[in-house]
């Protein structure tokens, strides 16, 4: 690189003149180390007539004319030396700056162009190389978490570089932590909007659905609290698997059949309230156990109530007896004991009236139970029924014929339809040859000694109530 030695200026390769002064280009020659400069006296050229013998004496004024002269051409050349050795000094401390800065080490290029003062573009490039300090400086608080000194920093060197983008970033970091402590303190709603307004800024948008999830869950939380399940259970249901929504969605859930259970049980819609509460106690939840038992025993009453008016005593007082602790349902089940008839015949078929045969049947004394006889014709004709209170013995009167005879026993009558109910005994007597049937003359008199007794004369099989 060439420079002008006149004023310095940096040339151009082909430049014949200086665009700075004018001056006219030299060659460029090999550069010159100037040591301190030895005065040297110009040759001295003699003349042949100089050989010659004086002609006259010089005049003392042409002396001091010529010495004059030669000082002069000596200070001028001094003048030369030193201009041209300063402006190749300012060369080398320019390009030994442009050196530093380019090496990294802006301060001592900073000082080096301060130094030059105008030169060139020094004082551009001081500019520069603080700017670059002031950058470096930016980053470091940057990358030191000091966001908010760095944000003012990277402000205050405008388009220098990507400061413009630096200081944003800054902004945003902060605008991101600040979003991060409201979230941790639980002010979701000003996170979410702070993390909406970050945009795709790291995970932003990710934070801002979180926050947008918590408030939900926390709306959905009131209105659980408010015993809306119906409402909560939906928002927990959208939440999904936020947290504990899935279970607390199937809470609502629960909450929600509850309700129309116990709507149905006050209603009186005890059937529907029934299937509900079951399958709410089959959960575990709250008290349905104890409200599908009130709602069954309550269809179980009313079922025996309806019994009791159709007369079906022993059905009756097997329900009332299912549900005993139940309301009044043990003493309901006493009511539908029947009074006992009195020992003799309590049917008799109207299409079979002869009394030809006297039929006495005899039961152990000491048995207090009583006794209930039905006798059929072979083809299977109810004929009579018999009722025999415990110890006694009744003798009733039949048309001849050939008959079976059916005996049940028990404690508790509940009318001729259901007799002593499934707790007692039914059976088929048989005669003691193993004879279901009996054969029997007009005019004689028959004894029939039934149980355990000492001296009975028939046996029996067991029958079904239902077949007696």
């Amino acid at each position: 690189m060439q420079y002008c030695i006149n004023c310095g200026n940096r040339l151009e390769s082909g430049d014949k003149f200086c665009p700075n002064c004018g001056s006219e280009v030299m060659e460029e020659a090999a550069p010159v180390t100037v040591a301190q400069p030895a005065v040297v006296a110009p040759p001295v050229t003699v003349a042949p007539s100089m050989l010659k013998p004086p002609r006259k004496k010089i005049s003392k004024k042409a002396i001091i004319i010529t010495i004059s002269s030669f000082a002069a051409v000596l200070v001028l050349a001094a003048a030369a030396i030193v201009y041209f050795t300063t402006q190749s000094n300012i060369l080398n401390t320019y390009q030994e700056a442009v050196a530093l800065m380019d090496a990294g080490k802006y301060a001592e290029a900073q000082e080096m162009f301060l130094d030059l003062g105008s030169y060139e573009d020094a004082e551009e490039l001081v500019a520069e190389c603080q700017r670059i300090m002031d950058y470096n400086v930016a980053t470091l608080l940057m990358d030191r978490g000091s966001f908010q000194e760095a944000k003012s920093a990277f402000e205050a060197l405008g388009p220098f570089r990507d400061s413009i983008e630096h200081a944003l970033e800054c902004q945003r970091i902060m605008d991101y932590d600040a979003a991060s402590l409201l979230m941790k303190n639980g002010n979701f709603t000003d996170a979410r909007e702070a993390f909406l307004a970050l945009g795709s800024f790291k995970d932003s948008t990710a934070l801002a659905a979180q926050c947008q999830s918590e408030i939900d869950y926390g709306m959905a939380l009131g209105l659980m609290e408010s015993e809306d399940y119906e409402e909560a259970g939906e928002i927990f249901a959208l939440l999904g698997s936020f947290k504990d929504s899935a279970e607390l969605a199937e809470v609502c859930g629960n909450w929600v059949v509850y309700g129309e259970a116990l709507a149905l049980k006050n209603a009186g819609n005890h059937a529907d309230a029934l299937v509900l509460f079951e399958s709410l106690a089959m959960l575990g939840f709250e008290d349905s156990d104890a409200h599908a038992l009130e709602s069954s025993c309550t269809l179980t009453y009313a079922e025996a109530e309806k019994a009791y008016e159709d007369e079906l005593f022993y059905a009756a007082y097997k329900l009332f007896m299912s549900i005993s602790f139940f309301n009044d349902s043990g003493s309901r089940a006493e009511q539908c004991i029947q009074e006992q008839p009195a020992s003799g015949q309590t049917y008799r078929n109207e299409d079979f009236k002869g009394s030809g045969v006297s039929l006495r049947i005899r039961t152990p004394k000491e048995d207090t139970r009583s006794t209930f006889i039905k006798i059929y014709t072979e083809a299977g004709i109810h004929v009579s029924s018999i009722f025999i209170r415990g110890g006694e013995s009744p003798t009733v009167r039949l048309p001849a014929n050939t008959y079976l005879i059916r005996s049940a026993y028990g404690e508790n009558w509940f009318g001729p339809e259901e007799m002593f109910g499934d707790e007692n005994a039914y059976y088929q007597t048989l005669l003691l040859e193993g004879q279901t049937t009996y054969r029997f003359r007009s005019n004689y008199n028959y004894t029939l000694t039934l149980r355990d007794a000492a001296d009975g004369n028939v046996g029996t099989q067991n029958e079904s109530r239902d077949g007696f």
